[in-house]
């Protein structure tokens, strides 16, 4: 879905991330999170991993805002469009990160952004998005990955389902929240989870992208929506 490059780049620095924030309470969420989740699982149905994530999204505790910061800083990440937003610049034909003024005499073609996304449960944390879901948060740990519940990962994803802008986001997000639910074990238990499956339900593109993506067979779609009809039965969801 992504180009290898630009997932290659995000995952090694999601895990200096976690390696450098494993004394702060911090996690993994957005798709990486999904990743961690369901991969297992996924792997045994198909023989191959899950979707990787190009973006990396994470959750720090307000107290532990400052030491994270000072990481970042240290890493090379510098402020973006969104307030809540970093970023790397890295350089295909330099094969190396570069600063702003070394990215600004690029063609856009030779770079990679990688986009780090920062959330947290206090307006102390100035810098971050405050989520009211991470108030309470839960963190799991997969293999030797703090990730954020899959529960609240659902529920996230689901708002933002809805908020998207562009339409490669809203595909992956539609993909992500199919393989939780199919995957990771995970139940329909709000409204706003209801209504994201009804969304896929209802759009052609959607189930098609589910199937060629997570199901491997654009031929796949029926499947997909049958699948997803039976997350709507009284039986199944609000468990």
């Amino acid at each position: 879905m992504y180009d290898p490059l630009e997932i290659s780049l995000s995952f090694e620095y999601m895990k200096k991330l976690t390696e450098l924030c494993k004394n702060l309470d911090f996690a993994v969420m957005g798709g990486w999170g999904v990743y961690f989740h369901v991969n297992d699982e996924y792997r045994k149905a198909f023989g191959t991993e899950y979707l990787k994530s190009r973006d990396i999204d994470i959750f720090i505790d307000g107290k532990d805002i400052n030491k994270f910061n000072k990481i970042i800083t240290n890493l090379g990440f510098i402020k973006s469009s969104y307030f809540f937003r970093y970023e790397l610049i890295y350089g295909k034909n330099e094969n190396r990160i570069l600063n702003q003024e070394e990215a600004k005499k690029k063609p856009i073609f030779d770079l990679i952004y990688i986009f780090l996304d920062v959330f947290s449960n206090s307006k102390i944390a100035k810098d971050a998005w405050i989520i009211e879901e991470l108030k309470n948060v839960k963190i799991k740990m997969i293999d030797d990955i703090p990730v954020l519940d899959k529960n609240i990962l659902l529920e996230m994803k689901c708002h933002s389902f809805f908020e998207r802008e562009k339409l490669d986001k809203e595909y992956k997000d539609a993909c992500d929240i199919y393989a939780l639910l199919m995957y990771g074990n995970t139940k329909l238990k709000t409204d706003k989870e209801k209504k994201a499956v009804e969304k896929i339900l209802s759009r052609e593109d959607l189930c098609t992208f589910i199937a060629e993506h997570v199901l491997k067979d654009a031929l796949k779609e029926n499947i997909v929506k049958m699948s997803v009809r039976n997350l709507l039965k009284p039986s199944y969801h609000f468990q």
